[in-house]
């Protein structure tokens, strides 16, 4: 039977191995089996923790979709509005894969793609937000990330 937190560790795992065992058509569909588990669960289970929307959320920013990245960032609001404040990070992230996705500049600095001579690239920015406000939400500082990026 099927738990939030089975889902999420399952997730998880498939994440882990995405890079050197999934192509991303297979991931995403492993992803899309995940979600729509997770759904029956959601109706099931009606009243949701905090915990359960986080989870909800990361499971949803996987999805690689305007419609799973908007359940997503409507999950952590959730979460986060009752008081879940571990992985501040991931409303950031949900952000920027939604505005990616819209073919828009990100906010945070978070998506980044791994370009085939094995080198990162970060998508564009909007240049709206300052390292003060990353490192509220436990992003590194930009010029930090940029070294690191780099190397």
């Amino acid at each position: 039977m099927d738990t939030f937190e089975k889902l999420y560790r399952e997730d998880k795992k498939h994440v882990s191995l995405w890079e050197k065992n999934y192509t991303d058509k297979e991931f995403y569909k492993i992803n899309r089996n995940i979600r729509k588990r997770l759904r029956k669960l959601i109706i099931k289970k009606k009243c949701l923790s905090s915990r359960d929307h986080f989870i909800c959320a990361m499971i949803y920013h996987h999805g690689f979709t305007i419609i799973s990245s908007k359940k997503a960032l409507k999950h952590i609001k959730i979460a986060q509005g009752n008081g879940y404040n571990k992985q501040k990070w991931l409303i950031a992230s949900i952000i920027d894969r939604l505005l990616q996705l819209q073919d828009k500049p990100q906010k945070y600095g978070t998506q980044i793609v791994k370009l085939r001579n094995g080198k990162y690239k970060q998508y564009v920015l909007d240049g709206s937000i300052n390292d003060k406000e990353r490192m509220e939400l436990g992003l590194p500082k930009l010029k930090d990330l940029k070294k690191y990026l780099e190397k």
